[in-house]
Order: C-alpha cells, then structure tokens, then sequence
C-alpha cells in the first residue's frame, strides 16, 4: 500500500511529505465533512442549545475517528505515514475533519464566557477536550477489541 500516488517514488519510513493525492483527498472530504456539519448542526440547534450541538458532533466525529484509526491500525503490521490507505485520508482527515470543529467549538465557549456563563463555559471546554480525545482512543479499542487482538 504505497502511498496513493500509484507512479509515485517509493518513499522512506517516516517521510511526511504530502502528495497531491493526499491533498485532493482531504479537500474533497473536508468540503463534505463541512456541509454535513452545518447541516446537523441547524437540525440540532432547533432542538438544543448551540454548544450542545457542538459537542454531539465533534464527539460523533471523534468516535468515527478512532474507528477508522483502529481499522488502519490492525490492518498494517507498523504505523507508517507513507503507508495510509487513500481510504482513511479522506475519510478521517478530510470527511470527519471537516466535521468537527475546534473553531466552532472555541467559538461557543467564548459566546458563552461573554454571555455571563462561565460555568457553562467552563464544562464546555473541559468535556470537549477530555471526552472527544477518550472518544478516539475507544474508537480504537473497539476496533481492538472487535478484532481479537487485545
């Protein structure tokens, strides 16, 4: 599975260099994970408030993450940049990138700092930064786990 450039040179161990592949891929996906976005987000926000909304997407995307990663994971022996599957580029980097959102979630803890919520704020920061990183990693483990090999 070397790189995504099928006339590519083959390229060292730890070699970070991005193709133009890889860039296709993450902007195509980036553009799609972003419209999903908004489009969740406005259906959600009918129904919530705005930073809850937040959250529920970039904890989704942050599961879907570590999913993907897990699958990338148990699929090749050692962990290689060069040797990303053109799958998860799109999808992980691109698709779910450009769903979550560290912006609109900086965002919605600034509107709600300035608005005299500071608790509101505060558990806002705090849960993002400390659920959606565990998200990934038992996004990871599932796959892990799923697979037979923990």
């Amino acid at each position: 599975m070397q790189g995504m450039d099928p006339g590519a040179k083959p390229r060292k161990k730890g070699d970070m260099t991005v193709t133009a592949m890889q860039f296709l891929l993450v902007m195509l996906g980036g553009g799609l994970g972003s419209m999903a976005r908004a489009a969740l987000s406005a259906a959600l926000i009918r129904k919530m408030p705005a930073a809850a909304a937040v959250f529920i997407i970039n904890a989704s995307g942050s599961l879907m993450i570590g999913l993907a990663l897990g699958v990338v994971l148990v699929s090749i022996s050692v962990f290689n940049a060069a040797e990303v599957p053109p799958g998860f580029t799109f999808f992980a980097v691109g698709l779910m990138g450009g769903f979550t959102t560290v912006s609109t979630f900086a965002l919605q803890v600034q509107e709600l700092w300035q608005a005299g919520k500071p608790r509101e704020a505060i558990a806002t920061a705090l849960g993002s930064t400390l659920i959606c990183p565990a998200l990934a990693a038992s996004g990871v483990f599932m796959v892990v786990l799923a697979r037979g090999l923990a």
